[in-house]
């Protein structure tokens, strides 16, 4: 699968063995496409159907996927800002906690 999502196998096993714990947009978007997924069914864990009736829950798991679908429309500089404030306000957002 590491080939086929073009990333170092290495760094897709630290991933899959929870070493890694916030791997980049980049990254997620590349393991869904490799899946054949979407970047909000990979992160949710279940699977979309386009018979289920949205839920407050449904929504709030679209968020991925709209943001996914928002990043692909930007430049590779405009996505690394967006991962950079991404990952900023996930270390804040942890120190609170």
């Amino acid at each position: 699968m590491a080939e086929k999502a073009e990333i170092d196998t290495s760094y897709l096993g630290q991933i899959e063995r929870g070493e890694r714990h916030s791997p980049g947009i980049a990254i997620i978007a590349k393991i869904a496409q490799a899946l054949n997924v979407s970047e909000g069914e990979l992160l949710s864990g279940e699977k979309e159907s386009e018979f289920s009736t949205p839920s407050h829950a449904a929504v709030s798991e679209d968020i991925p996927e709209r943001i996914a679908d928002e990043l692909r429309l930007m430049t590779p500089r405009q996505q690394r800002l967006y991962e950079r404030v991404f990952r900023a306000i996930r270390e804040l957002s942890e120190s609170r906690d």
